[in-house]
């Protein structure tokens, strides 16, 4: 069952979600020495990332990747790590090593094998790591990290991490967390808002679809499931 919360300010959103991220990192560290946490692209960054700097959060002990990332150079306008990079790195002192990101100057399909074997390495001996923490977003269509509706990706279940070259929204090259990983998180957040998300969050958290939209099938198994949203992105929820 998921979380569902929403709010009339974006700063009060910010303060919950960022809130929730501490705590969850404060748990992991004291568990096994760090928190890994996977931050998405869209306006996420912009609107969580601000929040976590006044917070007493030793980032020191963070393993920071990305949820999906565009097969691009790590400097382009398109790459998810710039935003988290403006909005947050930029302003911390993170060692490099602390940071995952895609490698551009490999073929596609590599990139996305390097990226699982990078994170099965921050759990040795687990098959399917269970990440400490996904930040997620949700598009108007309903798709999440690079999980697209109709796409056969929403039906991968050996890799991890796998590459798309067909993406319907561009660049069309990208890797991506597969549900068998995003399922097996202990905590997994949606950050959504505006108007133009209403009525795909009313399919999502209350429809009942035989083919239910990607972003209705992150669904943590043994872990929690959160939705931040403002007061504009739940107007059509009935459910208050």
């Amino acid at each position: 069952m998921a979380a569902t919360q929403s709010f009339s300010s974006e700063g009060n959103l910010q303060r919950e979600v960022c809130s929730l991220i501490a705590q969850k990192s404060s748990e992991a560290i004291k568990d096994h020495g760090f928190f890994a946490v996977g931050f998405s692209g869209g306006s996420l960054p912009k609107i969580v990332c601000p929040g976590l700097l006044s917070l007493q959060i030793d980032f020191s002990k963070w393993r920071i990747f990305f949820c999906d990332e565009r097969y691009v150079a790590l400097t382009d306008a398109d790459s998810n790590y710039v935003g988290v990079k403006q909005h947050l790195l930029d302003k911390l002192s993170v060692a490099p090593e602390q940071i995952l990101t895609i490698n551009h100057d490999i073929p596609l399909d590599e990139a996305a094998k390097e990226y699982e074997s990078h994170l099965k390495g921050w759990y040795p001996g687990d098959d399917v790591p269970s990440l400490d923490m996904l930040l997620l977003g949700m598009g108007p269509d309903g798709h999440t990290c690079s999980l697209f509706p109709g796409h056969p990706l929403l039906l991968e279940n050996s890799r991890l991490v796998a590459p798309i070259s067909d993406s319907p929204k561009t660049p069309p090259c990208r890797i991506t967390l597969t549900y068998p990983i995003i399922n097996a998180s202990k905590c997994a957040a949606f950050v959504s808002t505006g108007s133009s998300k209403a009525s795909v969050l009313q399919q999502v958290l209350e429809g009942n679809a035989e083919e239910p939209l990607p972003a209705a099938r992150v669904r943590p198994s043994n872990g929690e499931l959160h939705w931040f949203l403002d007061d504009a992105a739940a107007s059509l929820l009935t459910k208050k």
